[in-house]
């Protein structure tokens, strides 16, 4: 669940981007798929989905 990480406590590399889309959800904008991994290696808990284009 999205609203249960403060984007403070997570580990994530200077150029990964947190936002707020229009309808209010959380985001993780990633810059390469070694950012991703990082992510994913140093945050144990947290889990990522991919979105498409709407």
């Amino acid at each position: 669940d999205p609203d249960t990480y403060n984007l403070r406590d997570l580990d994530l590399t200077s150029d990964t981007k947190a936002v707020e889309d229009m309808k209010g959800n959380r985001l993780l904008l990633f810059t390469s798929d070694w950012a991703v991994r990082w992510a994913e290696t140093h945050n144990e808990t947290l889990e990522l989905s991919e979105f498409g284009n709407i």
